[in-house]
């Protein structure tokens, strides 16, 4: 998440309130922060910051100057002393969660944005700011996987009006993992919406319905468990145990030659699996194709044998008689 020119103009709205009259210099510090030229104003104010170490603005201006430099190390060291000096600005607890954020400090930017979330109401668009803090505040969540806590604010920041298919993608994952399912489906719907084709998106939303079908199969929803497992086939064919769980929908609805088509899938993509090639054999049983039940019932039996794949096979080797 990137610090955008719009940010710098409302934050430097917000710090001009504040400047104290006494200080000479911070007029061309600021100026030269409003033209973009950061390193000309940090250059400005550390004069003044070395002879006056308790100036809480400057120390807030410097944080905002070194977070758009990029160096958000020190970011954080002048926000924190900003904070240390009883700042009430919300500039300072905002971008010291951005700092912390873009270093990966996930907990601690929460921290910060937390404050922020407190202070944003002083702000001349406090919904605006809040809005801010949600938005940043869920992906850090996100990335803590606080899964409840980042659907929470990432819900507000786009009710809010706030948000791309990165928000809707991680509040999809969120609800994902919270197994809401449906609302999971619903907001990877919107994010794949406003960026189509994107693999991550159409990872996330294989995996819903594949969590949806096999929530069905379990109630014993066999049609409805085939059509979700179906649809998330489109979105991750390679997935060779949601095949194998298609082709249980479709065995307990007797669609004997579909479950077939799908566990050829499934022995592809998990030749190794025994379950799959006994459920393979299986269905041949069921359709009375002796031979290739038989095959497959000895290759699960090779991989893990068991007394009920032994019954199996001598099933299947007495009905070809």
């Amino acid at each position: 998440m990137k610090i955008t020119p719009f940010f710098r103009f409302l934050t430097l709205a917000c710090l001009l309130a504040a400047v104290p009259a006494a200080r000479a210099d911070y007029k061309q510090a600021v100026a030269f922060y409003n033209q973009g030229q950061f390193a000309k104003a940090i250059q400005e104010l550390k004069p003044d910051l070395d002879r006056s170490p308790e100036w809480e603005f400057g120390h807030r201006l410097l944080g905002l100057c070194y977070l758009n430099l990029g160096n958000n190390a020190l970011a954080v060291s002048s926000f924190a002393r900003a904070a240390e000096l009883q700042s009430t600005a919300f500039a300072t607890y905002y971008g010291l969660g951005q700092a912390h954020f873009n270093m990966r400090r996930y907990a601690d930017s929460v921290t910060a944005l937390g404050r922020a979330e407190t202070l944003a109401a002083r702000e001349k668009n406090p919904e605006a700011e809040k809005t801010k803090v949600y938005k940043l505040r869920g992906a850090a969540h996100y990335r803590l996987k606080r899964f409840d806590a980042a659907a929470a604010d990432l819900e507000r920041a786009l009710r809010n009006g706030s948000g791309d298919w990165t928000d809707r993608s991680m509040l999809g994952v969120s609800y994902l993992n919270t197994n809401r399912t449906d609302e999971a489906i619903a907001e990877l719907e919107r994010a794949l919406a406003q960026k189509p084709g994107e693999p991550t998106v159409r990872e996330a939303m294989g995996k819903a319905y594949f969590q949806k079908g096999v929530a069905a199969l379990r109630r014993k929803e066999y049609a409805a468990a085939a059509q979700a497992l179906g649809k998330a086939r489109e979105y991750d064919s390679r997935n060779g145990y949601l095949h194998y769980n298609l082709a249980e929908a479709y065995l307990f609805q007797n669609r004997y030659a579909e479950a077939e088509r799908a566990l050829g899938e499934a022995v592809r993509l998990l030749p190794e699996n025994p379950g799959v090639h006994a459920r393979l054999g299986l269905v041949y049983e069921k359709q009375k194709k002796w031979d290739p039940a038989l095959e497959a019932y000895r290759k699960a039996d090779s991989l893990s044998g068991s007394k009920e794949l032994k019954e199996a096979i001598e099933r299947v080797t007495e009905n070809k008689k």
